[in-house]
């Protein structure tokens, strides 16, 4: 990244932004906030602090008025026609006229919306209850509310929130000692963990009741006031009614909101961009360097862009301004980062930043990612119909919900390339639902078939070999950066590592018979110097930390044995299902099969990624790579 640093006459500055955000090519700095720099920020003046706030107010009400009608856009501008929302763009006074027009009318129709949504959800909540109720007294319920008077008697429907039937003969009791016998109590259980009453007592004794239900906390279930006076027969046919008619109302609500906002969608969102894009320019003015005459930009260029900045810059015939390029420290964390992987690559790159983003003048590992990672997964599944199914599901889930978002997409490519894996690794193993393929064709394996109990020992070894080499790339990566630092103590710490793994490995290699004994007293020799190099480097506590330090990164290495223990899990649930498919009927034998590979299919598309992901984040990464680092982002490129 190269640091500029852009000066002008003073009253050019606004110019000058407007053609930065136009190239989207430049992170701006706020030089208050950049210590390695001397000069004063400009802050918002008077005039602009109201812009600003009139600006904040206005997003805020477009951004509400198109919520209403479900417009998710962020305001962007570009997808609508208006290629490049500058300052300027925004009348404030002629669009804040027109949205206190139509907010008006909007709220109106807003506020019938939401009363009929509440209707809606709160109806249900009465209906099942009162339906209940309105069985316990079938003659009572059918009489309306001034009949009962008539005759001296009010209702009330009560809900006891509990599934314990023995609290209504205590509440009968209860009413007995106040009331004696000038009442009437029936109940029925209305839901899993509530009983209903309707409860008829003496219209003279209200007052007296109400007071001690609510010393009882007894929850009273009123009728909506657009009930009140009618018979629970007759409420319950309203609420009914009124449910049937509510959905049409509820469309017909949403329609005249989308008559009031629909023809204007389009030209908010260029509005919105407009906005955004000059309260970017505001606070981008703010933190610029200013003098009394003059002006100072400070911003982030990826090198490479440098000259052609410079052109695109001059070429929108702005006054003379002077360029140049200030020093700083490229692993600073505070210089951003532009990720640059290849096309293959690009896909395992949300993965990496998962994690963190490197930090500048660091490794990148989303290259080698991209190389181990569908590998390592490939040696799990390793089955030609798992990794087919896969594929095509990976290919689909692609096309169908690639553009819902970049995320999405790039999750679907590292599938797919998992499963090509798995499909190579298929072939080498004579996989294909387990054992069903072995079965019907025969032994088609190019390598050894998993299954077989005389193949546990070349997998785990095969599985050591894939850690071991992995291992040992991290820590050369990791010699690298430290030596790219100039970080002599780390660089002498991995050197170290790297010999006594390699004199590990090799002793391994020689107590297996797989080395001559020629390699032995080199493998001592590297297992020994990187031992006292390591414990050399922690002074004192040396002796303790370095063995411990070493017998981690073997732990390391172990823990690709992983690879092999997921695979033979995978293989013999494949197995288990083929064999169930032999038991019974023949009918109920597939399906309960097809279940069981169903079940191990959607593992294999799920475990072996995770153990993959974790081999690369603790095994791998460890070794050499710096987080931290600031994702570049160009001024003006938020929002397109």
């Amino acid at each position: 990244m190269a640091k500029l640093q852009i000066a002008g006459r003073r009253e050019e500055l606004s110019a000058v932004l407007e053609g930065i955000y136009r190239l989207q090519g430049m992170q701006l700095v706020d030089v208050a906030r950049d210590p390695a720099l001397d000069v004063d920020a400009a802050g918002l003046n008077d005039a602009n602090s109201l812009t600003q706030a009139r600006l904040e107010l206005l997003v805020a009400r477009l951004d509400a008025l198109l919520a209403l009608v479900g417009s998710d856009d962020r305001g962007d501008s570009r997808l609508h026609g208006d290629p490049d929302p500058v300052s300027g763009a925004v009348d404030l006074a002629d669009v804040e006229a027109e949205l206190d027009r139509i907010s008006i009318l909007v709220q109106e129709a807003a506020q019938h919306l939401d009363s009929l949504t509440d209707e809606l959800a709160v109806l249900p909540r009465y209906l099942h209850p009162l339906e209940q109720l309105a069985r316990l007294v079938p003659e009572l319920a059918a009489l309306p509310e001034y009949e009962l008077q008539k005759l001296g008697l009010d209702t009330a429907a009560l809900v006891l929130n509990t599934s314990d039937d023995t609290l209504v003969d205590t509440l009968r009791r209860e009413l007995t000692e106040v009331f004696g016998v000038r009442f009437d109590l029936t109940s029925a259980r209305v839901g899993t963990d509530a009983i209903g009453c309707l409860l008829v007592f003496s219209h003279s004794d209200s007052a007296r009741l109400h007071a001690l239900l609510g010393q009882e906390h007894v929850r009273h279930l009123p009728l909506p006031s657009a009930y009140s006076g009618q018979s629970l027969f007759g409420a319950l046919a309203g609420m009914r009614t009124r449910l049937d008619a509510l959905p049409r109302e509820l469309a017909d609500a949403h329609q005249v909101l989308e008559e009031l906002i629909g023809p204007h969608v389009e030209a908010w969102h260029v509005t919105l961009a407009g906005a955004r894009a000059e309260l970017e320019q505001l606070a981008a003015a703010a933190g610029a360097g200013v003098t009394d005459r003059a002006f100072a930009v400070v911003g982030w260029v990826p090198r490479p862009h440098v000259a052609r900045f410079h052109e695109a810059l001059a070429a929108l015939s702005m006054g003379p301004l002077a360029i140049e390029e200030l020093p700083h420290d490229e692993r600073a964390h505070s210089t951003p980062v532009l990720m640059k992987e290849r096309r293959v690559a690009r896909p395992f790159g949300l993965l990496t930043r998962f994690l963190d983003n490197p930090r500048a003048a660091s490794l990148d590992p989303t290259g080698l990612m991209a190389l181990f990672l569908p590998l390592m997964f490939g040696v799990m599944v390793g089955d030609v119909v798992y990794g087919t199914a896969l594929l095509l599901v990976g290919l689909w889930a692609r096309r169908k919900f690639g553009r819902i978002s970049p995320g999405i997409a790039d999750l679907c490519s590292v599938l797919v390339f998992g499963a090509i894996w798995a499909i190579i690794f298929g072939f080498l193993f004579g996989e294909a639902l387990g054992n069903l393929g072995k079965n019907l064709f025969g032994d088609f394996s190019l390598w050894f078939y998993r299954g077989d109990a005389n193949a546990l020992q070349p997998l785990l070894l095969f599985a050591l070999a894939i850690g071991a080499a992995h291992v040992l790339l991290g820590v050369v990566l990791g010699m690298w950066q430290s030596w790219r630092d100039r970080a002599h103590r780390h660089l002498l710490d991995r050197v170290g590592t790297f010999a006594f793994l390699c004199g590990m490995l090799g002793l391994a290699g020689f107590a297996a018979g797989a080395l001559p004994p020629g390699f032995m007293s080199p493998a001592i020799a590297l297992t020994v110097v990187g031992l006292v190099l390591v414990m050399s480097l922690h002074g004192t506590l040396g002796l303790i930390m370095a063995p411990l330090e070493l017998l981690g990164a073997i732990g390391n290495i172990l823990s690709y044995l992983r690879l092999a223990a997921v695979g033979l899990a995978s293989v013999y649930l494949a197995i288990v299902a083929n064999e169930l498919a032999t038991v019974g009927p023949l009918w109920l034998g597939i399906i309960v099969a097809t279940f069981f590979h169903v079940l191990n299919l959607a593992l294999a598309g799920f475990s072996p990624m995770i153990q993959a992901l974790r081999l690369h984040y603790v095994e791998f990464f460890s070794k050499f790579f710096i987080g931290g680092g600031q994702a570049f982002i160009p001024f003006g490129k938020s929002h397109s």
